[in-house]
């Protein structure tokens, strides 16, 4: 479940996010729909916990994700993910590299150990089969 109460956000003088709550419950299916600049992404960051809300809280299974530890929040989200719409990927890499950029880029939180270049083929042809 995810429970967002009073999600505040603000990039300089915009106010994003105005006090939203919201709460997804297990099973559901939600839409997020809006024009450009309303928030859809922000809000996606803030569960995920790629940014922290400047007031409010976010609480997906019970856990406060913008007070978690970094390896607390990698359990919390391990089996969420966010893909951005057009052109979000690097166009100078295949879909590949794209998606083994991360696990280039950062250690295994449980082990703090960089990944084997065969740990990450093995983790990139799983995630591509998984989405087809």
């Amino acid at each position: 479940m995810i429970s967002i109460r009073k999600l505040k956000k603000r990039f300089g003088k915009k106010q994003i996010l105005k006090g939203l709550s919201l709460d997804v419950l297990e099973g559901e299916i939600l839409v997020i729909l809006g024009r450009s600049g309303v928030g859809k992404s922000v809000l996606l960051k803030q569960i995920i916990g790629l940014e922290k809300p400047d007031e409010g809280s976010v609480y997906v299974d019970g856990l406060p994700i913008s007070e978690l530890t970094q390896e607390e929040l990698y359990k919390a989200v391990k089996n969420m993910g966010m893909l951005f719409q057009g052109a979000a990927l690097f166009d100078s890499m295949t879909i590949f590299e794209n998606t083994a950029f991360y696990l280039r880029q950062h250690p295994n939180p449980e082990t703090l150990r960089c990944y084997t270049v065969q740990e990450i083929k093995k983790m990139v042809r799983l995630a591509l089969r998984m989405v087809g």
